[in-house]
């Protein structure tokens, strides 16, 4: 198993937005931190998905995405 592999059976995409400051109501919705976001649009569970712009992936896509890396 790798390094990836383990990180994302041990963190959720939830789990890892809380961690950054994103408030996520209890239906799982927060405003998207990747575009400019006034309402919740963006559902994070074990995966993340914004309606508005299209963000989506799992939480090592989440974490680069909110840092710019590749």
């Amino acid at each position: 198993m790798n390094m990836f592999t383990e990180i994302k059976d041990a963190v959720s995409a939830k789990e890892a937005a809380s961690f950054y400051g994103l408030r996520v109501g209890r239906n799982g919705m927060c405003v998207c931190p990747f575009h400019n976001d006034k309402n919740p649009s963006m559902k994070v569970d074990k995966r993340f998905h914004c309606f508005g712009c299209g963000a989506d992936g799992d939480v090592i896509n989440f974490v680069q995405k909110l840092y710019g890396m590749d």
